[in-house]
C-alpha cells in the first residue's frame, strides 16, 4: 500500500515497535480508567462518611439525642416483702385498779410449784442399781483365726488362663505340623534340642510364627537347615504350609551355611 517491503527487516522491526507501542497505550488507558473508577468510588464513600460525621456533630451541638428514652413505671403487680402487712401481735390487756393500795395487797411474787408430784420421804429405802457388766462369753469360736494361728492353709483355686481364638488356631497349626515330624530324614538333617536353638529369624524369609513352626518339627539350628537337600526342602515347605518354592527363592540353605560358619567356624 505504501510501497513497503513486508519482508524487509527494518520494516518488520518498525511494525513490531508500532504494535508494542499500541499495546502499551491501550494498557495504560485501561489502567487509568480502572484507577479513576476506584478513585471516584472512594471519594464518594469519603463524602458520605463526612456527611454522617457532620450530622452527628450537629445533633451533639443542639443537645438532641437520636435515641428516645422511654421511662415506664415499674410493674406493681407483684407484692414485695416491704408492702406486706406486718403481723399484729396481740398484747394481753391488764386491769388497772383505781384503788392505790390494792396492788400492794394483791401482788404475789411467789412462783408456782414446778414439781406436781410430792417428793419422796428420806425414810424410804433406796433401791440399789445393778451395775454389773455382762461378761463376754468365752465360748465364741473363731475358726478362721484358729486356722491362721495353727498354720492351716486354705485351698487355693487356680483358674486356667483364658486363651484367645488366635492362640487356639496357632496351637492347632503347630500340633498338626508336629504330628508330621516323623516324615523328615533326621539322619541326614541332624538332631537338635531346644537348648541348642539358633535365632532362625536371622534368615531372610523366616518370621516369628514360621520359626515356631520349624521348632515344632524339631528344626532348631542353622546346621540342620544347611544340611537340607532338595527333597528336604520340598518336604519342609509342604509340612509348614509355606508358599511353594519360597525356601529356594529366599536361599535358606545358603543363608544357614553362612550363619553357621560365621557363628561356629568353617564346616568340617
Amino acid at each position: 500500500m505504501f510501497g513497503l517491503d513486508p519482508f524487509s527487516r527494518p520494516v518488520a522491526i518498525a511494525e513490531i515497535l508500532l504494535l508494542l507501542g499500541l499495546a502499551a497505550f491501550i494498557g495504560w488507558l485501561l489502567g487509568r480508567l480502572v484507577r479513576s473508577g476506584r478513585v471516584s468510588t472512594l471519594r464518594s464513600a469519603v463524602a458520605d462518611k463526612k456527611a454522617e460525621l457532620e450530622n452527628c456533630r450537629a445533633e451533639l451541638g443542639s443537645g438532641r439525642s437520636s435515641v428516645d428514652v422511654v421511662i415506664t413505671k415499674p410493674d406493681t403487680t407483684f407484692v414485695s416483702e416491704e408492702t406486706q402487712p406486718e403481723p399484729v401481735i396481740e398484747t394481753p390487756q391488764f386491769f388497772v385498779s383505781t384503788d392505790p393500795l390494792l396492788p400492794a395487797y394483791s401482788h404475789d411474787d411467789t412462783p408456782a410449784p414446778i414439781i406436781a408430784e410430792p417428793l419422796p420421804s428420806l425414810d424410804e429405802p433406796v433401791t440399789p442399781i445393778d451395775e454389773t457388766i455382762p461378761s463376754i462369753s468365752s465360748t465364741l469360736e473363731f475358726p478362721l483365726i484358729e486356722e491362721a494361728l495353727l498354720g492351716k492353709e486354705s485351698p487355693v483355686i487356680v483358674t486356667p488362663a483364658a486363651t484367645t481364638p488366635a492362640q487356639d488356631r496357632e496351637t492347632e497349626v503347630l500340633n498338626r505340623i508336629a504330628a508330621r515330624a516323623s516324615e523328615l530324614n533326621f539322619d541326614r538333617i541332624g538332631l537338635a534340642v531346644a537348648s541348642e536353638a539358633d535365632d532362625l529369624k536371622d534368615i531372610v524369609g523366616v518370621g516369628p510364627f514360621l520359626e515356631r513352626k520349624l521348632h515344632s518339627l524339631g528344626i532348631y539350628t542353622f546346621r540342620q537347615i544347611a544340611n537340607f537337600t532338595k527333597e528336604d526342602v520340598h518336604k519342609v515347605n509342604e509340612i509348614v504350609e509355606f508358599f511353594p518354592g519360597r525356601i529356594e527363592r529366599d536361599n535358606w540353605v545358603g543363608q544357614a551355611k553362612s550363619f553357621y560358619e560365621r557363628k561356629y567356624g568353617k564346616k568340617s
